[in-house]
């Protein structure tokens, strides 16, 4: 994996699988870690499989969050301390799972420093940004007559498949040394999602008579038959070696774009709407088929303006990564901006890792700005030809499960022949 991952400092460069060592007991002798990917490397075929997950929150704790996952009961308390602090809740998962198979056994023949790849993987982003009285609304129901604001929400949610393959190219006799993957690859998007709501969004009144204020959208498409949509991805990464001490790179991954036809349905309203209660006529009309089911789609259609039946052309938007690592003599300090590709601020992390012996490294990564946490993982060289990874989101909301929220891991498997 990369981002998602941030299992070790090869997850922020180009293939993890390639660049390990399949000089396992020599791994201390390298400059920038075991993986450096500007090292003189054998000829080695290598199969590379990995997954992911990451649920990040800000104002939701993992005591709010594990219910919903593991099927309990929401009880009380717990809502009423969940909603005890104004301000927006947000919520991201992030999971992914690949498959890669990166043949280095020869190059080209005009050129020996280019090699190839094939991949595939799916993909889930998640987000959603909820008013304090969207959750009290949620959660508690219109217990009151007060007003409700629901203003500036949203909720994104997108899955995808790619599979395809690229080139890599490596210049290693250069003084700054560099390598640089593109890749190509078809999507399918089987899931999109999106809602947003903007100002003047309310409810206010009981359960039986109330005003409700709406300006909203909202969009769904869900994989039937051949009506997903398809389209084009794409990956770009480029490391570059500074000194013996540091290195730089940055990559983009899975962006594209895809194509949904006559498979969307939309909603939409903008107004100001006043529900009294059914009003019944005709007592004899009560046993008419549909009555009341005309009488409220006659009331709904005005608060939706239900569409079905449409195309879009979604824009997908690439993770980003951009680091800096530095070597020193108590071990590897790296800093990062990565971005997940969701509708969420950016992250700045700072990761410290070092070896432990001769075949295994731990690390350490703290990250702030759109979720903060503390991470943790290790990556074993088990021996010459297959190495392994793991590592865990969120330690912090681990240990603090009714303040805190977040939680997540991953794994990755390589074997090099």
């Amino acid at each position: 994996m990369n981002k998602a991952f941030k299992l070790l400092f090869a997850l922020l460069i180009s293939f993890q699988g390639f660049s390990q060592s399949v000089d396992s007991a020599k791994w201390n002798r390298f400059n920038n870690l075991y993986n450096n990917p500007f090292k003189t490397f054998k000829a080695v075929n290598v199969l590379d499989a990995s997954g992911s997950a990451n649920l990040s929150t800000q104002k939701i704790s993992n005591q709010f969050i594990k219910p919903f996952i593991k099927g309990g009961k929401l009880e009380s308390e717990v809502i009423d301390k969940g909603l005890e602090k104004d301000g927006d809740r947000h919520f991201s998962l992030q999971a992914e799972a690949t498959l890669q198979y990166i043949n280095l056994a020869k190059g080209f023949k005009k050129n020996q420093n280019l090699h190839w790849y094939i991949k595939t993987g799916m993909y889930n982003r998640t987000s959603a940004l909820v008013s304090h009285d969207g959750m009290r609304l949620a959660f508690k129901g219109n217990t009151d007559s007060g007003r409700y604001n629901l203003d500036n929400s949203q909720f994104d949610n997108l899955r995808f498949h790619t599979i395809g393959g690229g080139l890599y190219y490596h210049a290693d006799k250069k003084a700054r040394p560099f390598n640089l993957q593109v890749g190509l690859f078809v999507m399918q998007t089987p899931t999109y999602d999106q809602i947003r709501v903007n100002e003047n969004n309310y409810l206010q009144g009981t359960e039986d008579s109330f005003l409700l204020g709406l300006n909203y959208s909202a969009e769904f498409s869900n994989n039937k038959a051949f009506t997903t949509g398809y389209g084009l991805a794409g990956e770009i990464a480029f490391n570059q070696k500074l000194n013996s001490k540091s290195i730089w790179g940055f990559s983009m991954r899975n962006f594209g774009i895809s194509a949904i036809n006559n498979n969307v349905t939309s909603y939409s309203a903008e107004g100001e709407f006043n529900f009294d209660g059914v009003f019944i006529p005709e007592v004899n009309r009560l046993s008419e088929d549909g009555y009341f089911e005309h009488q409220l789609d006659s009331f709904t259609q005005q608060l939706s303006n239900k569409k079905e039946g449409q195309s879009k052309t979604l824009l997908v938007a690439p993770a980003v990564t951009l680091y800096y690592c530095l070597k020193l003599r108590s071990g590897y300090y790296q800093i990062s901006l990565n971005h997940s590709g969701s509708p969420s601020l950016p992250v700045v992390e700072l990761r410290y890792s070092n070896f432990i012996g001769k075949n295994m490294i731990l690390g350490a990564s703290v990250g702030t700005g759109g979720y903060t946490y503390l991470n943790a993982d290790f990556n074993w060289a088990i021996s010459k030809h297959w190495f392994i990874q793991a590592g865990i989101y969120h330690l912090e909301a681990l240990v603090l499960p009714a303040k805190l929220g977040g939680m997540g891991g991953g794994g990755g498997l390589q074997y090099a022949f």
